[in-house]
């Protein structure tokens, strides 16, 4: 039966055993696998295994269930095929034996002298059964071909690890060393870096990386200078600290929705009070800090969710900050300005402000 292994950067990994029939994959201890991931839904997928096809199936998640680079509700996955659930990465891998087609065809041929006296030497006495492995020769090159019964093959190690020669390039299968005094993502403190990027020389986790398709098939490249990345020896130790609570999916939906207007109504206040005791307003600059607040106030919100869900909130609470500072500073100061310029500044603001939260709301920083 098919195997799935999750990438941790080691020769081994972990990896589930797939039955035939329905497996299911989320946060949830009810689930067949589960995976603790906050980025994995409580019931995320679930794959289907039947007559050596392997299908996966989304159960409606927050972070959507891909397969390489692509999105999909329902797909085949085919064997070493990327899998991201969220923000883990699995890989398909086949447990079936080598067909015997697809052995080598050439016969495996005993010498000519210790076959001959083999071949021609008979005892006397009354017939009987060939021993097992003899050959019955009538003519030279007609030889009925033995039944060879095919040895067991030990099977294929589970992630190859082998030196590179050199100034020779890399494959998605070996393990580099990581930068020395380096073992944790750039980007998240608290995850370990699991790939590496030849270019920038830094580490990513699973989440800082992009696929593409090349000539030699799906690999991985660096978000931030889109250099090559190959997967590392992961040495990193997460500090010890206190067990974090786990919420579903509907308690991060909430919580996100509340931080988020919490952090509209912060930035409203903000830029009232700002505009009040100064005696001026500026909406470039107001809409940019209501963009942040209302960013990291969806991201905590979310748990550190990545997804362009979040993405939205945190937008549409930038617009709620935004409508309420302006209101919030008319009614304080009684200013009305009207010129092309201001007008101008403003509409790029709130422009850049839409992209800002974008960005920190979904996590993509």
């Amino acid at each position: 039966m098919p195997k799935l292994i999750i990438h941790s950067g080691t020769a081994q990994g972990h990896e589930f055993a797939l039955k035939a029939g329905t497996n299911t994959l989320g946060r949830d201890d009810s689930n067949d696998f589960p995976i603790d991931d906050p980025s994995v839904s409580s019931f995320h997928a679930q794959i289907v295994v039947d007559s050596g096809s392997v299908l996966i199936k989304d159960l409606g998640s927050t972070n959507g269930t891909f397969i390489l680079h692509s999105q999909v509700n329902e797909g085949v996955v085919q064997p070493g095929q990327f899998i991201r659930l969220g923000n883990v990465f699995l890989v398909l891998a086949a447990d079936a034996p080598v067909p015997l087609g697809a052995r080598s065809a050439t016969p495996v041929v005993a010498p000519m002298a210790a076959t001959s006296s083999a071949v021609q030497v008979r005892p006397a006495g009354p017939t009987s059964a060939p021993p097992v492995g003899s050959l019955n020769v009538t003519a030279l090159g007609r030889a009925p071909a033995p039944a060879v019964r095919p040895m067991p093959e030990a099977p294929p190690p589970l992630v190859p690890v082998t030196a590179s020669p050199a100034g020779a390039t890399r494959t998605g299968t070996d393990f580099a060393e990581p930068p020395a005094g380096k073992t944790m993502c750039k980007h998240h403190h608290k995850t370990a870096g699991e790939w590496l990027c030849r270019k920038c020389n830094e580490l990513f986790c699973t989440a800082c990386v992009t696929t593409k398709k090349t000539s030699e098939g799906t690999n991985f490249f660096c978000r931030k200078c889109g250099g090559a990345c190959v997967p590392v020896k992961v040495k990193f130790v997460a500090p010890k600290e206190k067990a974090q609570k786990k919420y579903s999916d509907t308690a991060i939906l909430v919580r996100s929705l509340a931080f988020g207007f919490g952090g509209a109504l912060l930035s409203a206040l903000v830029w009232t009070g700002l505009s009040w005791l100064f005696g001026f307003d500026v909406p470039f600059i107001f809409c940019v800090l209501s963009a942040v607040i209302c960013g990291f106030a969806v991201r905590f919100g979310s748990l550190n969710s990545p997804g362009a869900f979040f993405s939205v909130i945190a937008v549409v609470c930038c617009l709620l900050g935004s409508i309420l500072g302006k209101v919030g500073m008319l009614v304080a100061t009684h200013m009305t300005m009207l010129s092309p310029t201001y007008l101008g500044t403003s509409a790029l603001g709130l422009l850049l402000s839409f992209v800002v939260a974008w960005k920190i709301g979904g996590s993509d920083t």
